[in-house]
């Protein structure tokens, strides 16, 4: 089967190599790669262009500067593969068997939407971090409502869409990006999980996400980033899917209640008037903390509960900086 490979490309002549590399290399070899190059000003476009020469399997896009999730809805456009796997171009792949493996996984269990796969941070210096392990409940198929308890349940919500594999037919169906949003990974993972039937997660650590680097979208605050998440957070809560059933829809708000904590850590980088202005707004889901499914918000519920909102919100805030440093 054909797996189409997207790759947003945006200012990342550093690492570009590297990622590509990691992918044509690999001994699966039924691919195409699209990578889609997002007005970059740097070498970014040349590399790409050098790459689609000397491998008939690369396709090269080049467009205006749209941002992440334009570039890769423009890559999902082109794909003609049966799966899709979308790496981002500062990352790579850990190596050469790895697409062999996840293809062996796909064929055992063929009704699936889609694979989730589990990643390791690699750092600078040369080390590497195992992400969480998913629950052995995951591994077998599961229906995507008893997938969103699960995961929730275990602390582990893999937004990101660089650790699927999915079946273009099941991404198909208007399941795409929202262009010009930061953390739009995570609307985007409730509304595959809405629109698929079933999905399966297996513990291959196969996706190198690095970490530390000035490409990174999580490696620094910013107000656009704040209130990208403030707007997909108030969305997911105040439009959650009606069709949702019970279990689910208490699953997602504790799901939810965990982006709040994200967003009171985040309101420690504001001036006094603004972060007053905002928790003030933040309050008023605080509702969200007797969903507790997720063992971080019951950490986090306990706190407030003991310490107040005042040294909680500070807890956060630190607690954050330390994972973007």
């Amino acid at each position: 089967m054909l797996i189409s490979v997207i790759i947003p490309v945006y200012n990342v002549e550093q690492y570009l190599v590297q990622c590509v590399e990691s992918v044509l290399c690999q001994t699966y070899a039924n691919m195409e790669v699209i990578l889609v190059d997002d007005g970059s000003t740097d070498n970014s476009a040349h590399i790409c262009d050098m790459f689609a020469k000397r491998d008939d399997r690369v396709v090269v896009v080049h467009k205006p500067n749209g941002g992440q999730s334009d570039a890769r809805n423009v890559g999902l456009g082109l794909a003609k593969g049966q799966y899709i796997l979308f790496i981002d171009s500062d990352d790579f792949w850990a190596d050469p068997k790895d697409l062999a493996l996840l293809m062996d996984e796909a064929l055992k269990t063929p009704k699936c939407d889609f694979i989730g796969f589990n990643c390791s941070y690699y750092y600078s210096d040369d080390r590497v971090v195992k992400w969480v392990k998913y629950d052995d409940s995951l591994h077998h198929t599961i229906s995507s409502s008893q997938c969103i308890e699960k995961l929730v349940a275990s602390g582990t919500f893999p937004m990101s869409a660089c650790m699927k594999l999915i079946k273009r037919e099941s991404i198909q169906r208007k399941v795409e990006f929202i262009k010009g949003l930061y953390s739009e990974d995570i609307p985007w993972f409730v509304d595959l999980l809405h629109k698929t039937q079933c999905c399966r997660f297996v513990n291959h650590y196969m996706y190198m996400y690095r970490r530390g680097v000035s490409t990174s979208i999580t490696s620094s605050f910013s107000q656009k980033k704040f209130n990208d998440l403030l707007a997909i957070f108030k969305q997911g809560v105040d439009g959650m899917y009606s069709d949702w059933n019970d279990s689910s829809r208490d699953a997602l708000y504790s799901f939810w209640a965990y982006e709040l904590c994200i967003l009171r850590a985040m309101t420690g980088f504001m001036n006094g008037g603004d972060r007053r202005r905002i928790l003030k707004e933040l309050y008023n889901y605080n509702w969200l903390f007797k969903y507790n499914l997720n063992p971080k918000v019951r950490r986090v519920a306990l706190m407030r509960k003991l310490l107040g909102d005042g040294i909680t919100n500070y807890i956060l805030h630190i607690y954050l900086k330390t994972r973007l440093s």
